[in-house]
């Protein structure tokens, strides 16, 4: 199995000699590294032009977002794949990582092994950069602090990292059925992406970035797609929020205050977005007082407190629009009963 390692860049020149060094020990030697950058002003570029040039496939001028940005790159790893897109692969991978040596074999092994997988999904544990220690020198440390183990999907229709935030002790290494891989690291059966792009896009562009993964593995899974969790495939990714999966309402606050004006108000979005399209009317009747006060309580919060949220609200109106259209879409694909979507529901 060919695996095309999809990169997407902007300003991550810190990251990037770890990450490159990482996939120069893959015990996997089956691949192309494939980067794009988007529109990086850091030297993100002269880095890779003087380093890996032999990487770079296209530099946007500006950056386009997660979403159209990895739709470039899987475009461009479709149309150079053999003919036979179920012996492809596709990783979809963060630059901000460092992939432990046998993480791509131990996928690539987990997807050859069941032909009904669409994807598979590594154990992610966090790294720290610039740690002070106790000498007052500061180090990158790596964790073992859980970052994700796969996707879940909560009562409240939200797509949570599993795990998150918890230390390593083996808690999720039996459970290898999850209802979809994050967009962080995921090893993506080409034939999959194809057949799950929806005019010509795996991801939804209009997402931009942020919950674009859990649109698609959630369009994945209703579509008859399984993914797995591969305990024995490991890397660490370098978070920049470090909140728990495991919240009460008020550890949500603290950290909704604490985040970036930009991802609060696109995650907000973007959850609108998602809850247009992937909603059947079963969903709504089960699940609808968490759906409502836990949307409704975000929304609100965003449009009183935040100004880029309340902007972008508003500024996407006709994008909402549009997710009502794209709905058709997403259910045309549909194989599986929305009950088997239902049955990863957790608390």
């Amino acid at each position: 199995m060919h695996v095309s390692v999809n990169i997407l860049t902007w300003n991550d020149l810190r990251y990037l000699p770890d990450l490159f060094a990482s996939l120069a020990a893959q015990t996997y030697t089956d691949l192309t590294i494939r980067v794009l950058d988007n529109g990086s002003d850091d030297g993100t570029l002269a880095y890779i032009q003087a380093h890996h040039p032999q990487y770079l496939v296209g530099r946007n001028v500006r950056n386009q977002g997660f979403a159209p940005g990895h739709n470039q790159l899987i475009r461009f790893a479709l149309e150079r794949a053999y003919d036979n897109l179920d012996d492809q692969a596709i990783l979809i991978l963060n630059s901000d990582m460092i992939l432990h040596e046998r993480m791509l074999e131990e996928l690539v092994v987990a997807l050859k092994a069941d032909s009904a997988l669409g994807a598979t999904q590594p154990k992610l544990l966090r790294a720290f950069a610039n740690v002070t220690l106790d000498d007052g020198l500061e180090q990158n440390v790596q964790s073992d602090i859980l970052d994700t183990t796969g996707l879940v999907l909560t009562r409240t229709w939200r797509m949570e990292d599993r795990g998150a935030g918890e230390l390593d002790k083996g808690q999720y290494d039996d459970h290898t059925d999850i209802i979809g891989a994050t967009g962080t690291s995921a090893l993506w059966r080409a034939a999959t992406l194809k057949a799950l792009s929806i005019d010509g896009e795996p991801f939804d562009s209009d997402f931009f970035a942020y919950r674009e993964d859990c649109d698609l593995a959630i369009r994945a899974r209703r579509a008859g797609y399984k993914a797995a969790f591969v305990p024995s495939a490991r890397a660490h990714h370098y978070r920049g929020m470090y909140g728990a999966a495991k919240r009460n309402l008020w550890q949500r606050f603290l950290d909704r205050r604490q985040q970036r004006p930009f991802p609060a108000a696109m995650s907000t979005r973007n959850q609108v977005f998602f809850l247009i399209k992937n909603l059947t009317f079963g969903d709504v009747w089960r699940y609808w007082p968490w759906i409502l006060i836990n949307e409704s309580s975000r929304i609100l919060y965003g449009l009183i407190f935040e100004p880029q949220t309340r902007q972008l609200l508003i500024k996407s109106l006709g994008l909402m629009l549009k997710m009502t259209k794209k709905r058709k879409h997403v259910l045309a694909l549909a194989k599986e009963s929305a009950k088997v979507i239902r049955a990863y529901v957790s608390a």
